[in-house]
């Protein structure tokens, strides 16, 4: 028995004053689902920061037969978060093999139909990637629509050309291997009157390639033109 003649096992004891004031706010944990959504929305903040960074139109891709147009405008694309249009495929996807149109509809056909597809092309707004085909640019409306875009002409050599080009899918350079340096030299006044810069293809890897190209190309968002010089 205590003083007071309550059972000393019967008294409990009495809570002292908390730690921490009562009125502070205590962390709660952070679930999952907000770490996602914090997280994505920095992640969509760095893409339009990247988005920002690059021309708000077509960047075009010309060059001779073979010189990797398609493959480098793929990676540049996907490095940019832009799409890519190859004029050539559309082509085919509309029309059918680009071979077998030559054979029965003629070259000028040809060329009437590609201008009008790289026309309507480069007339969509929006930051693209954009590869010609080898003679795209013998058409004047098309040198005169490039006027108003960044063009980027990629070159390589014959010798590169016929060391790593798919000879099964390019008759031409498999029957007559000459005739890509022929062509080339025809066409070479026109590549160079509508290119902004040119890269050559054969002198490093397609990784430093298209690392080099999409600076260039970011560098065209903080320019207001200008031609460029080789690279």
């Amino acid at each position: 028995m205590d003083p007071d003649g309550e059972p000393a096992a019967d008294r409990r004891p009495v809570p002292g004053p908390p730690k921490q004031p009562l009125t502070q706010p205590v962390p709660l944990p952070r679930n999952r689902s907000e770490e996602r959504i914090e997280g994505g929305g920095a992640s969509h903040r760095r893409r339009r920061r990247r988005r920002r960074r690059i021309p708000e139109t077509a960047v075009v891709l010309v060059g001779p037969m073979a010189a990797g147009k398609t493959s480098l405008g793929r990676r540049l694309a996907k490095d940019l978060g832009i799409p890519f249009v190859d004029t050539d495929a559309v082509f085919v996807r509309d029309h059918g093999a680009i071979a077998e149109f030559f054979a029965a509809h003629g070259e000028a056909e040809f060329r009437r139909i590609e201008a009008e597809i790289v026309a309507a092309e480069l007339a969509r707004p929006g930051s693209r990637i954009v590869a010609l085909g080898g003679g795209a640019v013998l058409a004047a409306s098309t040198r005169a629509a490039l006027r108003a875009h960044p063009v980027v002409l990629l070159m390589t050599t014959q010798e590169a050309v016929l060391r790593t080009a798919n000879l099964a899918r390019r008759p031409l350079l498999r029957d007559d291997p000459d005739a890509w340096g022929r062509i080339l030299e025809e066409r070479r006044p026109l590549y160079e009157e509508v290119a902004d810069v040119t890269f050559r293809t054969d002198r490093t890897t397609k990784d430093q390639l298209a690392r080099r190209v999409s600076g260039w190309i970011r560098g065209q968002a903080r320019r207001s033109g200008g031609p460029g010089g080789a690279a």
